[in-house]
């Protein structure tokens, strides 16, 4: 649990490094003329403060990436949740028209409409077409043959010209 960064430690933490810098720049401020040692050693200071302070506002910023990600996530989460809500509504309302309509469970997903009139005048179409009386064709191999002749006779009749019965 040490590990973890809240915004709130991050927070404690950059105001004691400020506080480090501006101690030290009152010292140096009441002394008039500092020797290069001790001017050397608040430049390294300052420089020290302020990388911390530049790493304490990437971790600030880290943790604000994280929190932000999250929400990121959790919207993106609501969204496909709803889409599926959606899904399941549709797929819903389908299968009652069918089943009212009387359409086979097998034509349930060839209906198409966004509402129950579009979707209720699909399946009677559907249906329409599904009870309709078709009489086959003709086949002209069944039935009685008028002035229908095989090969074997047509080549009788090509020599010996007709028959007679």
């Amino acid at each position: 649990m040490a590990d973890e960064l809240t915004t709130e430690a991050i927070a404690e933490e950059a105001p004691a490094a400020a506080d480090v810098v501006a101690d030290e720049t009152a010292a140096t401020e009441a002394e008039v003329q500092p020797d290069a040692g001790e001017l050397d050693r608040l430049r390294a200071a300052l420089a020290k403060a302020n990388k911390e302070a530049e790493k304490n506002r990437l971790r600030l910023k880290e943790v604000d990436d994280a929190k932000l990600s999250e929400i990121e996530k959790a919207q993106r989460d609501a969204a496909e949740a709803a889409q599926e809500l959606a899904n399941l509504r549709r797929d819903s309302l389908r299968q009652k028209v069918a089943l009212d309509a009387g359409l086979p469970a097998k034509w349930v997903a060839r209906l198409h409409g966004d509402d129950e009139e579009s979707l209720r005048a699909d399946a009677l179409e559907i249906l329409a077409d599904l009870n309709k009386t078709r009489t086959p064709a003709p086949d002209a191999s069944q039935g009685p043959r008028v002035n229908a002749l095989s090969d074997d006779e047509k080549l009788y009749e090509s020599i010996y010209g007709s028959r007679k019965a």
